[in-house]
């Protein structure tokens, strides 16, 4: 019997069954977050939140050494649909997802390591099962915010997440 990793990665990140550890270390060896320095943090056991840091490093700074807008870009993409998903998952909705925009506004140059809250109100989860059980599609903006080490606001960033259900 051949192990093949991923299509075994594949089916498990599709499971209602996976736990927020097992994405978390997933998600924290995929080589685009490797190289841009993304790390998650944490994951909260419903789902609903997760908490990501961008190390600033020689990788992502430009030559005024603050992190290059594409890698804060990159930290703030692909979070708010995974875990829209992953609750709709357990909740019975089979969907395609990804990110539709980002809308990112650049308050201070980040020198330091920046952090981004990303979370989804039980709200905005009813709107979203609400619009897919009508349309069998969703759209929708969620807001973020990326902290320095000093707890100042240096980055503020909308996501439109899209969603489509599974036939």
């Amino acid at each position: 019997m051949k192990l093949n990793f991923v299509q075994y990665f594949l089916k498990r990140y599709h499971s209602a069954e996976l736990k927020p550890l097992e994405l978390k270390r997933m998600l924290n060896l995929w080589f685009p977050f490797l190289v841009n320095r993304i790390s998650i943090i944490s994951i909260a056991d419903d789902f609903h939140q997760m908490e990501v840091r961008l190390k600033h490093s020689f990788w992502n700074r430009n030559p005024n050494k603050s992190i290059w807008g594409g890698s804060i870009a990159s930290a703030m993409d692909p979070f708010f649909p995974i875990l829209l998903k992953q609750v709709l998952l357990k909740r019975g909705f089979e969907t395609d997802f990804y990110s539709q925009a980002i809308k990112v506004q650049f308050i201070k140059m980040v020198k330091s390591d920046v952090t981004f809250h990303f979370r989804i109100s039980e709200e905005e989860i009813a709107h979203a099962e609400m619009v897919l059980n009508e349309n069998g599609k969703y759209s929708g903006w969620h807001s973020v915010e990326g902290v320095s080490k000093k707890d100042e606001v240096c980055v503020k960033g909308k996501v439109q997440v899209f969603l489509r259900k599974r036939a």
